[in-house]
């Protein structure tokens, strides 16, 4: 399929080899064959050659060549879409795989951050005393800082294990 004119020589040298040993034998009856060394039209059907009672027999197809044409044509179509849907899915995925890798820094750098104010709320609880008031709402602003980012990790997680397992 991939060279039409292999096919046609080929189909013409087939052809040509049952037209002369038709020709040798005496006594056979001829059907009207001309050959010709004009090229092949669209409308024209392929011979082929037949095996019938013991003899090869050149007998029309029903496959004419612009259907072949037709049908090499859509291949080549079916495969360049089939490599376009490769590349577009192997894009998608990788950007997948940069904003899991976006979301990860950015739950690492919150983990950072709560430690950093975990350490904060134990200073100022060391450096407090239990009876300043003052510093108890400091305590207690720091501490629902530390729950809502503690809160927000916990979604950033949530969010890049449902992003892994799409991208998987």
């Amino acid at each position: 399929m991939r060279s039409f004119s292999k096919l046609s020589s080929v189909l013409s040298a087939s052809a040509m080899t049952a037209l002369l040993g038709v020709l040798t034998l005496p006594g056979t009856a001829m059907a009207s064959i001309e050959l010709s060394n004009s090229g092949p039209s669209y409308d024209d059907k392929l011979s082929a050659i037949h095996y019938e009672y013991g003899k090869d027999v050149l007998v029309k197809s029903d496959f004419r060549i612009d259907e072949l044409k037709k049908m090499q044509e859509t291949i080549n179509n079916q495969t360049r879409q089939i490599e376009e849907l490769k590349r577009s899915s192997g894009s998608s995925s990788s950007s997948s795989s940069k904003e899991i890798d976006d979301l990860k820094s950015k739950v690492k750098e919150q983990e950072r951050d709560l430690d950093k104010l975990g350490r904060q709320v134990e200073d100022l609880k060391r450096n407090s005393g239990s009876s300043s008031s003052s510093n108890s709402s400091e305590i207690s602003n720091l501490k629902r800082t530390i729950s809502d980012q503690d809160r927000a990790m916990d979604q950033l997680k949530r969010t890049v294990e449902e992003l892994s397992r799409k991208v998987k």
